[in-house]
């Protein structure tokens, strides 16, 4: 029997693979990763979306860090 807390229970809608959100946070894209952990990031949309968006994050995050150290 699955539970509403067991990670074998299925996605809500608004989670499958084709929707991706219009706008990401950092606990967002964690929590899409989390869901999506078992999906291939080239074949979910979602999972590749948020891959990207922390990715970004990061990119942006060492940018503005190199900056203050020159």
């Amino acid at each position: 029997m699955r539970t509403p807390w067991s990670p074998q229970r299925a996605a809500p809608i608004s989670d499958s693979c084709e929707v991706v959100p219009e706008r990401f946070t950092v606990e967002l894209a964690h929590s899409i990763l989390r869901i999506h952990r078992s999906c291939p990031t080239d074949q979910c949309a979602r999972r590749k979306a948020a891959v990207f968006y922390l990715y970004d994050q990061h990119q942006h995050a060492n940018g503005a860090r190199q900056r203050r150290l020159r």
